[in-house]
C-alpha cells in the first residue's frame, strides 16, 4: 500500500517486519497449553487449557480447504495448518477455491483430494449451508469434517474450531457502544462486513447489530462486497458520496486497510474513524500509526493449529473436544503494542504452502 509515513507516528517498514517475525518463535514448539472455551450443546462456554497431541500415530493426509489466499487472515490460517502439520508429522495438502462465489469449486476441490486419499477435511467454509451436503456426503465415507473460522450448518461435523464471526461482529461492536453509548450524541456508522450471502458475514450483522442495539450508534448503511481492496475501496467512496458527515468506517481488515488512503484523499482522515473486525499486517501497521482506532484481534494461526490437532485425533479416533473458541479482543490505537502478533499473524514474508509431505 503506497502509503506516505510519518516517521513520529509510524512503525517503519523494518520495524514492522521485526514486530511479525519475533513473536513466532514462542508459539513454534510451545504454543501450547493454550485457554480456550470449550462450548457444550447449549452453546455454554467453559475456559479450559487445549493441549494437542505430540505426534499423529500413523501417517495421515488432511486436506484443507480455504475459500482465497487473497489477505492476510487466511495466510495465517494457512501459516498455522502447515506449521502443526509439520510438528506432528503428517501430510496436507491446501486447497484455494478462488473467492467467496466458488462454492462449487471448493466442493469438487474437496471431493478430488479426499478421493487422493485424504483421511480428514478441514474446512473453511464458502457458505454455512452450502456445503452441508458436502459434509454428510464425507460422513457417510467415514472422513470427518473439522469446521474451522467460518462455520457449517450440518449436525455431521466431527469437530469446530471457529474464530466466532459472531463474537468478533460483537466485540467491534461492543468497542464503538462503549465509547458512544446511549445518551451520548449519536454517531454515524457505515459498516462493511463482506461478500453478501457468505456465512460469516451473516455471523457478523448478528454480533455488529446486536452490540450496538441501544447505543448512540446510527448505522447509516450496510454495504455488502466482495473482500478485495479495490472492491471495498470503490464501496467506501460510494458511501461517503451519498452519505455525508460519516462519522465511523468499520468493517473487515480489507475495508480497513482501504479505507485509510480514501479517506486522506479526501481530507477526512481523523475525522471519519476506521474500525476493523479482525487484524492483519497492514492494519496493524495503520492502527500502532493511529490511523486506524481500533481493531479486533482473533489468534488465527493457533486456531488453525487446533484445528489440525482437531483432524488428526478425528481421523485417529481419539478423543476431542467437539467446539473450541480461541479467545479474541479488540485492541484500541494506544494499545497496539500489547497485541500477540504471533497469534494472529503469519511471519512477514511467508508464502502460501499447498502442499505438506
Amino acid at each position: 500500500m503506497a502509503t506516505k509515513i510519518n516517521n513520529k507516528s509510524a512503525i517503519s517498514a523494518v520495524a514492522l517486519g521485526l514486530l511479525l517475525a519475533a513473536p513466532l518463535a514462542s508459539h513454534a514448539a510451545d504454543w501450547f497449553p493454550l485457554k480456550v472455551m470449550s462450548l457444550d450443546e447449549q452453546s455454554k462456554a467453559t475456559e479450559v487449557d487445549y493441549q494437542p497431541l505430540e505426534k499423529a500415530s500413523k501417517p495421515l493426509k488432511l486436506c484443507v480447504s480455504f475459500p482465497h489466499m487473497k489477505d492476510a487472515f487466511w495466510l495465517a490460517a494457512n501459516y498455522g495448518v502447515v506449521e502443526e502439520a509439520r510438528r506432528q508429522g503428517v501430510a496436507v495438502q491446501v486447497l484455494d477455491a478462488g473467492g467467496f462465489t466458488a462454492l462449487n469449486n471448493q466442493i469438487s476441490q474437496v471431493e478430488n483430494c479426499v478421493a487422493g486419499g485424504g483421511n480428514a477435511v478441514i474446512l473453511g467454509a464458502i457458505s454455512e449451508e452450502g456445503t452441508a451436503n458436502l459434509v454428510a456426503e464425507l460422513a457417510q465415507k467415514n472422513i470427518p469434517v473439522i469446521d474451522a473460522f467460518n462455520g457449517v450448518k450440518s449436525d455431521k461435523i466431527a469437530a469446530r474450531v471457529l474464530t466466532s464471526p459472531r463474537n468478533e461482529g460483537l466485540r467491534a461492536g461492543q468497542f464503538l457502544a462503549a465509547q458512544h453509548p446511549a445518551g451520548s450524541p449519536a454517531v454515524r456508522v457505515a459498516w462493511f462486513p463482506g461478500p453478501a450471502g457468505a456465512g460469516f458475514v451473516q455471523l457478523f450483522n448478528e454480533g455488529f447489530n446486536e452490540a450496538i442495539k441501544g447505543s448512540a450508534i446510527e448505522l447509516v448503511e450496510t454495504k455488502y462486497g466482495d473482500l478485495g481492496k479495490e472492491v471495498q475501496s470503490r464501496l467506501i467512496e460510494d458511501v461517503l458520496q451519498t452519505h455525508k458527515n460519516i462519522d465511523y468506517i468499520a468493517g473487515g481488515a480489507v475495508t480497513a486497510e482501504a479505507a485509510v488512503p480514501v479517506l486522506r484523499a479526501r481530507g477526512l482522515a481523523g475525522k471519519t474513524k476506521v474500525v476493523s473486525v479482525y487484524l492483519t499486517p497492514g492494519v496493524y501497521q495503520n492502527l500502532a500509526g493511529g490511523r486506524i482506532e481500533a481493531s479486533g484481534m482473533a489468534p488465527v494461526v493457533l486456531t488453525a493449529r487446533i484445528a489440525v490437532d482437531l483432524a488428526v485425533r478425528a481421523a485417529e479416533g481419539q478423543p476431542l473436544m467437539k467446539n473450541v473458541e480461541p479467545i479474541g479482543r479488540v485492541f484500541a490505537k494506544g494499545d497496539a503494542k500489547q497485541i500477540p502478533l504471533g497469534d494472529a499473524l503469519a511471519p512477514n514474508g511467508f508464502k502460501p504452502v499447498f502442499t505438506v509431505k
